[in-house]
This record gives C-alpha cells, structure tokens and sequence, in this order.
C-alpha cells in the first residue's frame, strides 16, 4: 500500500474529474448513476459531476477545481462565489455542492465555505462543502475501489507538462516609443512687404498636390509603439505532445492592436501569378492565426511534439496608453491534456523630448505653450 502522503495528485483534469466521479459514487452510494455533467464547451451551471443521492433525497453536485501545485495555486473566494451563482441555475435543484480540488488545505478558504454554506442554508437553498486534497486523500483510504482504480491507472502515469515563458522569462518589459511636443509660439513682426510677400505665397500654395509622393516611392509609415513578444513553449513532461494549440489572449481594454505578424505580398511591380506563387507558400508555413481582436492561435505545422524539445513563435501588440502592466493569458491544448496560466508583461514607454516652435505674424495667434504625447511615427 502507498502511504497518502506519498499519492500524487493527478496530472490533468480529465483524471481529476474522473477520480472525483468515482470517489462520490462510493461516498453517495450512487456508483450506477453518478455521471459527468455535459461536455467541455457548455454551460455547466458550476457543477461537474452529479447524481441523485438518497441520503441527501435529491441531487448533489460537484464542482472539481484542479489547481498547480508547483505555484502552490489556491481557490479563491471570488472564484466560490461565481460558482456558487452558477449553481443556482442547475435543475432540478441542488441539496449540496461539494468543491473538490487538488489544493492544499486553506484555512481562510475552508471559513468563507462555512460562511457561504450557512448563507445558503438560510435561504432555504442548497448546502456548500469543500474537499481539499487532503480531504480526498483520507477519503480514498477508506473507499478502496476508487484507491485501487487510481494507483493502478493514474499514479504512477507519465506526467504530461509544458513551459511557457517569453524566450525562458515569465515576465518581461516592452518599451513602446513616444514623442512628447512642446509647441511654442514667438511673435514675429514683419515688414509692410513682408506680409505682402506672404499673402502673395499663400495664393499660390495648393492644398492638394503632392509633388514627390508616388505609388512607387510613397515612403512608409512605422507606430514605433508596436512591440514584439517572443513565446516559447517547452514540453517538460514525461510524454510525447500530439497536436498542440497555444491560445494567447488579452483583456481588451489593455491592449489598442495585436498582430500575428504574418502578411501578404502586396508589392507594387510584381506579377498577379508571382504574388499568388509567393503568398500559396506564406500561407502553407503559416503558424500563427489572429482569431479575435484580442486572440491568437498558434497551430504548429508538427504534430508531434516530443519531451524536452522546445516551440516558438513571434507575434506583436501596441499597449494602450497608461498601462503600466498587463497579463497575457495563455491556454495550451492537445489531445489529452490542457493547462493554463498567465505571463506578465511590463510597459516602460521610451518617450523622446521635441520642442516645436512656431512663428505667428499677428499678436493675437500668440498662445501658450502647449504639450502633447503621440504615437513616434517614422517613414521609411
């Protein structure tokens, strides 16, 4: 027999999910009729796994949180709350929801359960536990087909586990370039023949002609606020990866643009035939796709991906104005296992100084001196 302290926790949610289903079958003495709740995707009203239950006269669900134990990750009470709103749209109703998860035990978690639990209970709704790790290990140690099951099918499974960093760093700086313009203003008197000179040049000026700028040498323009991020994905588990997905996303409001940097050839001189020739082979190494304003997906060309081997990929954003820091968050998938976490980005604007002065003739178009931060555009 395995000493508890010695069984791991699972390395993925599918065999959590599992467990738990299996553990509460014994627990509830329902085995023949406890079941998953709905597929991945849908809406599962906070609850995993459920079952009529005699001793509770009604139905009882789960609600399974695999937490990292390598950053010692905890549930959260907003993270309680959220579920336990969902919850009250499961029908028929609830007599209990259990949180399980493969966190260690938390004092302070294990206080806002009771709190939430005796709210509940005074509303006349469903009763609130929790099972932390620990909690389950005890458990299994008095069910043993479900300790059997789990020490012959997960405990000694090879783990699956990726990496995934900025080029081997979890947090970085980006430095989105300024230009900060001061705009002064200095009175010019000028001459009787002066002013009429410049009447005269005035009259002759056209607003819209462009002497220099042609499709062919029209120069271009570069927002010096785009920065480039380098993702690296590590496999550091003990198993072959088949077809992984990386989804990067940020919140909206922390971000103006984000590009997968992929592009077409568009350049003026080159043949309709060439430029299909040209963009059919951009296409087929194509890697990384923006799916929403604020999405990207890479899908690497090899689906196979095997241990200690590394993937990258490059894409690039434009950080709104005043963010000082912001999370990318970060989803990896494949076949059999899924994991998610969030990398730290950074903001440290390079802001250069400009003073911009500009002359007026008549005493009445003198202002203060005025200040604006842009974007620094250059032109190529």
């Amino acid at each position: 027999m395995i000493a508890q302290t010695q069984l791991k926790k699972p390395s993925n949610w599918q065999d959590f999910e599992k467990l738990c289903k299996l553990l509460w079958g014994e627990i509830w003495v329902c085995e023949d009729t406890i079941k998953r709740h709905g597929r991945q995707g849908q809406n599962q009203h906070g609850v995993d796994v459920f079952s009529y239950v005699e001793k509770y006269a009604g139905y009882c669900g789960i609600q399974c949180k695999g937490k990292d134990d390598y950053t010692n990750a905890q549930l959260t009470e907003s993270e309680i709350d959220i579920e336990i709103k969902k919850a009250l749209d499961f029908e028929p109703k609830l007599k209990l929801l259990v949180f399980a998860t493969t966190a260690n035990k938390d004092a302070k978690i294990e206080r806002w359960i009771r709190k939430k639990d005796i709210e509940n209970r005074a509303k006349g709704l469903f009763a609130i536990d929790i099972a932390s790790w620990e909690d389950i290990v005890d458990q299994l140690e008095r069910y043993r087909t479900t300790y059997n099951w789990y020490v012959n099918n997960c405990q000694f499974k090879d783990a699956t586990d990726v990496h995934i960093t900025f080029g081997g760093k979890e947090k970085i700086a980006i430095h989105p370039e300024y230009v900060r313009t001061i705009k002064h203003y200095e009175y010019k008197e000028l001459m009787p023949f002066e002013r009429t000179l410049l009447s005269q040049l005035k009259d002759l000026a056209s607003p819209n002609f462009d002497a220099s700028i042609m499709p062919w040498n029209r120069p271009r323009r570069i927002d010096k606020r785009w920065c480039e991020l380098n993702i690296r994905i590590e496999n550091v588990g003990k198993t072959v990866i088949k077809t992984p997905k990386l989804v990067v996303s940020f919140r909206p409001e922390d971000i103006v643009k984000i590009d997968d940097d992929f592009y077409y050839c568009n350049d003026w001189g080159i043949n309709e035939a060439a430029k299909a020739q040209i963009n059919a082979g951009r296409d087929a190494k194509r890697e990384v796709f923006q799916t929403y304003k604020n999405q990207l997906e890479y899908r690497p060309k090899n689906s196979v991906f095997v241990q200690k081997d590394y993937l990258h990929f490059h894409m690039s954003l434009i950080p709104a104005d005043g963010i000082k820091a912001l999370p990318l968050f970060w989803k990896f998938l494949c076949e059999d296992y899924q994991k998610e976490g969030f990398l730290t980005i950074n903001v440290e604007p390079k802001i250069e100084e400009c003073i911009r002065t500009i002359e007026v003739y008549d005493e009445i178009e003198l202002k203060p001196d005025e200040v604006c931060i842009e974007a620094k555009i250059v032109e190529e």
